[in-house]
């Protein structure tokens, strides 16, 4: 793990030198992935803290990070990771989830009913993670994202894709909804639900409030909270987080 832990901070010091500022938009902190890709030669850290409580299981992510970096016109690539927790019962254990890497390239802007567009592409690599929570296989996963634009200050957003799971190679889909409202010039409200379900099983679905706060031009706060709903086995989940372009 100190070989990869090298590798990302080569990375981030790398980017750092040719990246600047500009008006940042998020992919966090909810489930629906947004269709704007990073403008090019800019580095974007999207890091935050979750809880999530599931039954007697209790999962802490501290932190967790997504690195987007634009590569060219409408396209860019991410590495994410995080840091896991994970307490159930006695049992206790810690280290570094499969590392994600992926792309998103946007397709088409919006125009009249014609929603953003943009597809996302990524893959977890099972031996780039902790011995914990080292995955038997990889799980690669696609997804196309849309937005639609209400008005300059409200928004439509909403994802539908399939993964490929770790553990049974078995396809999952996904599905996610996303409204979002700037009440002011810096603070927007965002409400989500999305679930994901695999062929004769119940699909888990969950819901989520957010609140974004623009400290700075490139800067940008957020919180949120959620709870599982039908057949869901979440109970409840939090985070807060912090992104930034350099």
């Amino acid at each position: 793990m100190k070989k990869i832990t090298k590798l990302l901070t080569f990375i981030l010091f790398c980017f750092a030198f040719t990246a600047k500022a500009q008006q940042i938009q998020t992919d966090r902190p909810n489930e629906t992935e947004s269709p704007t890709a990073i403008k090019v030669h800019h580095l974007q850290i999207e890091s935050g803290f979750s809880y999530e409580k599931q039954d007697d299981e209790k999962t802490f992510e501290i932190p967790q990070a997504v690195f987007r970096y634009g590569l060219f016109k409408n396209a860019e690539i991410r590495i994410e990771t995080a840091f896991k927790i994970n307490e159930e019962q006695q049992e206790k254990h810690d280290g570094i989830d499969p590392i994600v890497i992926g792309a998103k390239y946007h397709l088409i802007d919006h125009k009249g009913l014609m929603p953003d567009l943009a597809l996302l592409s990524r893959v977890s690599i099972p031996w780039m993670a902790d011995n914990a929570f080292q995955d038997p296989k990889y799980s690669p996963e696609i997804r196309m994202l849309a937005q639609h634009e209400l008005s300059k200050s409200s928004h439509v957003g909403y994802n539908m894709g399939i993964k490929w799971l770790a553990e049974t190679a078995h396809p999952e889909y996904i599905y996610t909804l996303s409204a979002d409202h700037a009440l002011t010039k810096k603070i927007k409200l965002v409400a989500e639900a999305y679930g994901f379900t695999e062929s004769h099983h119940h699909a888990q679905n969950s819901a989520d409030i957010a609140l974004l706060y623009v400290l700075k031009k490139n800067m940008q706060l957020d919180i949120m909270c959620g709870s599982g709903i039908m057949h869901s086995p979440k109970e409840k989940y939090v985070e807060i987080g912090l992104s930034y372009v350099l």
